[in-house]
């Protein structure tokens, strides 16, 4: 993590691919990592990823009617290694 960000190589060491909505428009997909990696580089913080992905005519409206655009599955991804806290929390 970079300056407390999440980054694309923070996400990519643990997964291939991510799973992008929209909270406010029926909208979803699944993007590679290692593209968004190939592009934007390692240490791309996450927040600024769905500015790059969201091509929404509303992304620049209004705080209140603007795209909304999450990562369904980042904090499972971002969740610490249980086998690794495990062994951590025994030593």
């Amino acid at each position: 993590m970079a300056n407390g960000s999440v980054t694309l190589g923070d996400v990519a060491a643990r997964a291939n691919r991510i799973d992008v909505a929209c909270s406010r428009w029926d909208r979803r997909g699944q993007y590679s990592l290692s593209r968004f990696v190939a592009k934007l580089g390692e240490d791309f913080p996450m927040t600024e990823l769905a500015a790059h992905i969201a091509d929404c005519p509303k992304r620049n409206s209004p705080a209140w009617d603007r795209c909304d655009v999450y990562y369904p599955g980042l904090v499972a991804i971002m969740e610490p290694d249980q086998t690794t806290e495990s062994a951590e929390n025994r030593g």
